[in-house]
Order: C-alpha cells, then structure tokens, then sequence
C-alpha cells in the first residue's frame, strides 16, 4: 500500500521549528533541505513584515485580541495591491540571487 503524500514542509530554521518536539513530530514528513542562514522567501512573510511596519505607526497599542485581530484585518485590507503585485512579480528574482548567493543574503 502506498502512502498519499500530503505536502512537503520547509522549515526555515526559526528556533520553534528547531524545537525538539517539533522535531519528533515532524520526523514522518518531507523536509526540503534549507540553509541555516538563508532568507526567507515566502511572500506572506514581507506581507507580515508590510503590516507590522504599519502596526509600528499605529497610535494605541491593541490590549485585548479581538483589538488586534480588527487592527490586523483592517491593515491587511490596506496594503496597497501594488505591494502585493511586486512581491508576485521579483519572486523569480530572489530566487534566482538565493541561487546565487547559495542561500546567503540577498538584498530583499
């Protein structure tokens, strides 16, 4: 009987994904290989990284989760379309310097 495989994971060596129980738990799972120091390339991590630039401006820190969950819907739902676009676009871009630089910095 063969196995459905589901997806593979790549971690990007943040300390939680290190973890061991993370570790153990991921042990049934494909790993793509990822070096130790590389960016990150995933685009909704520049997307996070666009909202909490935005959160950085704002007035009043959120308190309680269902501020911040309407702070965080409301700056998603202004990211300028354009924004979203270029990280689409210079995707092929960035992974073609990572190539490069064989997973080192880049410059996005």
């Amino acid at each position: 009987m063969s196995s459905i495989q589901w997806g593979v994971f790549q971690p990007d060596n943040a300390r939680p994904h290190k973890a061991v129980i993370n570790q153990r738990a991921l042990q049934c799972v494909d790993m793509l290989p990822w070096p130790s120091r590389s960016p990150d390339l995933s685009p909704i991590e520049h997307v996070w990284d666009i909202i909490g630039r935005q959160f950085q401006r704002h007035p009043e820190p959120a308190l309680i989760v269902p501020v911040l969950t309407h702070q965080v819907q409301q700056a998603w739902k202004f990211i300028p379309q354009t924004d979203i676009r270029h990280l689409c676009d210079t995707m092929h871009a960035r992974l073609h310097a990572c190539i490069q630089n064989s997973g080192g910095y880049t410059g996005y």
